[in-house]
């Protein structure tokens, strides 16, 4: 079997900034993947260093696109009103498009194809809630980069899932938040995972709360997916790296302002634990 090194990078938010650290401690190691599969926000960072360079000059790339971003609105924070939207049926078509025209404006553009990256493979999952079965965009490689990118960070509340030919996709933390099984059926050999969820995060501060119950719950089913996905990939010989990388303070999916102190953290964590 040909050999398949994948970077598996999970979804977070703002928490991907720890991400763009990672991946400078591991091409400083001299670690370069055939593979990318991103979901989320892993999905974007994915997608950037694919067209921005394997190496250390597209993780630079990476950095400054998150540094002119630190101060964009592309969540609403204020909670209570984001769910009345979703009680009232409200449809938030709008976030989904400023995010469409974010992504264009960085050169992912429509006609954008999967088989016009060249230097290595990419692979964006979301979740298809209908069947509830993880979609890979990039497996199909005449499949729109920027379709797979925008259903890969459709994140109800804040966006709208994307509804076609029968499917209801929404972002790929639904069903694979460090998406280590597509990574298998891309054919990887081997993967290194770089894990941005975090599980003593608070919603709020509302420790006890309900929604913060409802995130400690999330966070539950998460892990029991990372848990699965590994073992998966143990029994079929394939080994795998896990990075956890986890902030030392709290940092909300919708805060990108501490972007600086995430990426210097997911640089160190990562130094340590190269494989």
């Amino acid at each position: 079997m040909k050999k398949c090194l994948a970077f598996v990078l999970g979804g977070g938010g703002a928490r991907g900034a720890l991400q763009v650290g990672a991946l400078r401690a591991l091409f400083e190691a001299g670690l370069k993947p055939d593979l990318l599969v991103g979901t989320s926000i892993g999905a974007v960072n994915a997608t950037g260093l694919a067209l921005w360079g394997i190496d250390l000059a597209g993780v630079e790339a990476l950095d400054r696109i998150w540094q002119d971003t630190a101060g964009a609105d592309f969540m609403d924070p204020y909670l209570p009103r984001v769910f009345l939207r979703q009680i009232l049926g409200q449809r938030n078509t709008q976030a989904s498009q400023q995010v469409a025209q974010f992504f264009e404006s960085l050169g992912v553009t429509s006609d954008l194809r999967f088989d016009q990256i060249s230097g290595v493979r990419v692979a964006l999952i979301s979740a298809d809630l209908v069947s509830g079965q993880p979609v890979i965009y990039g497996q199909d490689l005449g499949q729109s980069v920027l379709e797979g990118l925008v259903a890969s960070i459709a994140l109800p509340p804040w966006f709208t899932p994307i509804e076609k030919d029968g499917r209801r996709v929404v972002d790929g933390g639904a069903l694979s938040n460090l998406p280590i099984e597509p990574a298998l059926t891309m054919g990887a050999t081997e993967i290194i995972a770089l894990d941005i969820d975090d599980p003593n995060l608070t919603l709020l501060g509302n420790e006890g709360g309900p929604l913060n119950q409802l995130e400690k719950l999330c966070f539950a089913v998460y892990g029991r997916m990372v848990h699965l996905e590994i073992a998966l990939a143990e029994a079929r010989g394939v080994p795998v790296h896990h990075i956890a990388l986890r902030s030392p303070a709290a940092t909300y999916s919708w805060d990108f302002s501490n972007y600086q102190a995430l990426v210097k953290t997911g640089y160190e964590i990562t130094s340590r634990q190269i494989p």
